[in-house]
């Protein structure tokens, strides 16, 4: 006999505006009285529930009493399309089709941090599909979940509406509760944060947006995370699984495994208003739902900062609304007028392949392979902060969930296709993070192998010197000579990029190719940061390296 609760999914919130605040908060979940209760072998809670299209962007916790003698817990979920239904449509069932995220909080409750207990996204709905559900107990999880003992006490199914069909749809939840002890809790092995793979000085490469084991239930494991980020030659591994926290405490053996590498583990945030990450750990957080209750992005970048994390800005301008939300639920940045953009450390100006077509972006059409039309809109973003006076770091991410079949699909959009090269005082987390904040970085958008490398100098009349991100003193009308060498780029062109607009393109014809221009402030262009310059590489078809700006500013 299973035990039958209906419920809202949406809660009574309301829509919300281009800013992405809600006008009404959530009100408080049902009192613990009210709620089900989930016993060991026990009958099978079922929710049910329907959304509509002013739903979609919201999210409702679904509390359940879990009682004593519980050893796991398994969920597992649905929907169904209201019909007709225009998501069954081939041609259009991308641009409508209803999406739901599922996530799970324990008994310490589901606004603590302590009490989060993972996400899957919309990966995991199964009911119907023939596949094990979602589960957690002491010794194991599911993928994205984090393992750990069944306490008694309420608990809370988390509910997200990424997107509805205009016609709507139905869901069910269904939650089972299972005798036992769980076993027993693996012990705690995070990275140590302060490893240092190599005391040297000098450039070092990383991927700032990689998926992994957690974010995807096709990924391969860690050994095999490994071997791909070392075929495509980085050295520091960027661990960003989607929400959740579990492979913070996990990473420690495959450092301790590749003491030559960084594995730095962190966190995609996943909002309905655009993604954002916390590159390191930040154990006093582990909220998303920017919108539910009092939730606000703002207060997740500070709780990101106070625990001494990077902040960073994902995909900016990818897949804008209203057309493609659908094929990446909350990918573009709407969330600009509610962030401290001094507190922003970097910002993907290059997500996934540099090199894209129609499919990939999500398009029923048939059309040779272009440079990703969302890089431009991105850098163009970039350097209007820039200008208004905010120093933030362009860097790339591959945005890889590493199931690409091929060895050619691997390089072109796999971990490493597009590499961030920071010049650091070594290859340590510290070490790299002042590099990142100080704009000591570049982009190489086809990765190391198949990109070229660059330097960039500035020097003034009297002898001072800086490099990507640095900030030289100078009077108006005072030359500076800027100084680019290339290398690998033979047959491709050089750009030089002043206050956001190119200013002179030359040919490279040697390898490496050396060229010098003067340059000068502009006073009357230039922004709170001052005039800046930076460089870019292209060939025929897309652009190969981007540069971060050195800075000439006026005393």
């Amino acid at each position: 006999m299973k035990l039958r609760i209906l419920a809202l999914c949406c809660l009574s919130l309301a829509a919300c505006g281009e800013s992405g605040a809600p006008a009404i908060s959530d009100p408080a979940p049902p009192h613990e009285g009210d709620v089900p209760v989930c016993a060991a072998d026990g009958a099978t809670i079922e929710l049910d529930g329907s959304v509509a299209p002013a739903d979609a962007k919201t999210y409702s916790v679904h509390p359940f009493r879990v009682a004593t003698g519980v050893g796991r817990i398994e969920m597992s979920y649905g929907w169904t399309e209201h019909q007709p239904s225009l998501s069954s449509v081939p041609e259009i069932g991308g641009f409508v089709a209803t999406t739901l995220d599922l996530g799970l909080w324990d008994q310490h409750g589901y606004r603590d941090a302590v009490g989060f207990r993972g996400w899957s996204g919309s990966r995991e709905g199964r009911i119907d599909k023939n596949q094990s559900p979602i589960f957690v107990q002491a010794d194991s999880a599911e993928r994205g979940y984090l393992p750990g003992k069944i306490e008694p006490g309420v608990w809370y199914a988390d509910l997200g509406v990424g997107a509805v069909s205009p016609q709507g749809a139905d869901w069910t939840l269904k939650i089972e509760c299972k005798a036992g002890d769980g076993g027993s809790t693996p012990a705690d092995d995070p990275v140590d944060k302060t490893h240092i793979a190599n005391a040297a000085p000098g450039w070092y490469y990383g991927d700032m947006h990689m998926h992994a084991y957690h974010s995807n239930p096709n990924a391969p494991d860690w050994d095999e995370f490994v071997a791909r980020s070392r075929a495509a030659k980085l050295d520091f591994l960027m661990v960003t699984e989607y929400v959740t926290t579990e492979h913070w405490r996990t990473l420690g053996a495959v450092q301790r495994a590749n003491p030559d590498l960084v594995i730095w583990p962190g966190r995609e945030i996943i909002t309905y208003y655009g993604h954002v990450m916390s590159h390191g750990e930040t154990p006093h957080l582990a909220e998303y739902r920017h919108g539910f209750e009092d939730v606000r992005i703002g207060d997740i970048q500070k709780a990101v900062k106070a625990d001494g994390a990077l902040f960073q800005i994902n995909h900016p301008t990818s897949f804008p609304p209203p057309l493609f939300s659908n094929f990446c639920r909350g990918c573009y940045f709407q969330l600009g007028d509610q962030i401290d953009w001094d507190r922003v450390d970097t910002m993907e100006i290059l997500n996934g392949p540099v090199l894209t077509t129609a499919s990939d972006l999500g398009l029923p059409l048939s059309q040779p392979t272009i440079e990703n039309p969302f890089m431009t809109t991105a850098i163009q973003l970039w350097e209007k902060q820039l200008r208004a006076g905010h120093k933030i770091t362009g860097v790339s991410g591959s945005d890889s969930k590493g199931v690409e079949a091929t060895d050619a699909e691997r390089q072109r959009a796999g971990w490493g296709s597009s590499a961030t090269a920071v010049y650091a005082r070594e290859l340590s987390r510290a070490a790299l993070s002042e590099g990142l904040q100080a704009g000591h970085v570049y982009v190489r958008t086809r990765g190391v192998d198949r990109s070229p490398a660059l330097t960039f100098t500035a020097t003034t009349a009297d002898g001072r010197h800086g490099m990507f991100g640095d900030t030289l003193t100078v009077a108006a009308g005072e030359p500076v000579t800027l100084s680019t060498v290339v290398t690998g780029g033979q047959g491709q062109l050089l750009s030089y990029i002043e206050n956001g607009v190119p200013v002179r393109v030359v040919p490279i014809t040697g390898d490496p190719f050396t060229s010098t221009i003067t340059a000068t402030r502009q006073p009357g262009t230039e922004g709170p940061l001052g005039t800046f310059w930076r460089i870019e590489t292209r060939d025929l078809t897309s652009r190969t390296t981007l540069g971060n700006p050195i800075f000439l500013k006026g005393p």
